[in-house]
């Protein structure tokens, strides 16, 4: 078995099987911090449009 890349602790042979480096908890936390930043990365891209995810190519466009 190999360790998590965040903890050390050890990951699951399933896990690692489908290609993830990091144990279910670590990961999970990963992925809700990740939401929380993209939650916050919506926007109307172009004037009176529909919010959509904004990436950072996208910031020199918004509202336009």
């Amino acid at each position: 078995m190999t360790d998590c890349t965040i903890c050390n602790e050890p990951i699951s042979q399933g896990r690692r099987s489908l290609g993830y480096m990091t144990c279910l908890g670590c990961g999970e936390a990963a992925a809700n911090e990740l939401a929380e930043q993209r939650k916050k990365q919506i926007a109307p891209v172009y004037n009176k449009g529909a919010y959509q995810y904004i990436t950072e190519n996208d910031l020199e466009t918004i509202g336009r």
